[in-house]
């Protein structure tokens, strides 16, 4: 293929080899078509709404599909805004008094950054980043679960982890997805890590689902849940309005947060 320089023959192009490969990264993309990275955003963007890709940091992937996990400190700089008006949104759901998880990611970290300086709740996470913020506001009770931690997501994993979720009860879990499709459900790549989403859901009052809208028709390989395992979804604005009549027809709860 020959690089072009018309917009809908470089987009073309594009398409093409994120059929082809999978995945594009945005450097090369900028360094084969001889343009700056802002054209290329702008590119991926456009193909991003006309549903021909799904954008990531640093690039884009196939449409439904979840290829790679980045790490937890990379992903809270992507979308930050939505993201950050999404915790807004969901701190409304925190009760007045007793237990609450927090589970690790990006979304879910920022709620941790807004949660109430109130010595009246239990604080438990499977993040180590979000239960030091937490400690260091020096106000609520914060417990971790314990467990292996990885790499990519700070979270903490395998039997002590479970062990540790099956004698504990939430009011509410405020939980992050990787995928989220309304067929296939909830899911994510590390098989350690679906099975302490499932059990943090089965170990809830409530479950507040915290994802912003292009984490919505991808499947991952790990299955943990379906979305009527939720009973509010808090997202962006940015959610196929389609997608949202959906999950309220599951029975699930829906809020935009700046909608």
């Amino acid at each position: 293929m020959q690089a072009s320089d018309r917009p809908s023959d470089r987009r073309r192009e594009i398409v093409e080899l994120v059929r082809i490969g999978g995945r594009v990264q945005a450097a090369e993309l900028s360094a084969r078509f001889s343009v700056n990275a802002e054209t290329i955003r702008r590119d991926l963007s456009a193909l991003e709404a006309a549903g021909e890709l799904d954008r990531v940091h640093g690039g884009a992937v196939a449409r439904g599909t979840l290829t790679v996990e980045g790490r937890v400190s990379s992903r809270m700089a992507e979308r930050r805004e939505e993201k950050l008006a999404i915790a807004r949104a969901a701190a409304a759901e925190i009760p007045p008094f007793g237990a609450i998880f927090i589970e690790a990611g990006s979304t879910t970290g920022h709620l941790a950054d807004l949660l109430p300086d109130r010595g009246d709740l239990l604080i438990v996470t499977n993040a180590l980043q979000i239960a030091l913020a937490l400690t260091d506001l020096g106000h609520s009770t914060v417990m971790t679960i314990g467990g292996r931690v990885r790499p990519a997501s700070y979270a903490e994993v395998d039997t002590w982890a479970l062990e540790r979720l099956a004698a504990l009860r939430f009011d509410v879990a405020f939980v992050g997805a990787n995928a989220v499709d309304l067929a296939w459900g909830l899911s994510t790549m590390d098989p350690a890590e679906a099975a302490v989403k499932a059990a943090i859901l089965a170990s809830a009052q409530k479950s507040v689902l915290l994802t912003d809208h292009t984490k919505f028709g991808l499947r991952a390989a790990c299955r943990y849940g379906s979305v009527k395992d939720i009973d509010l979804v808090v997202t962006d604005p940015g959610l196929d309005p389609a997608a949202a009549e959906e999950i309220r027809a599951l029975g699930t709860g829906i809020r935009l947060a700046g909608g």
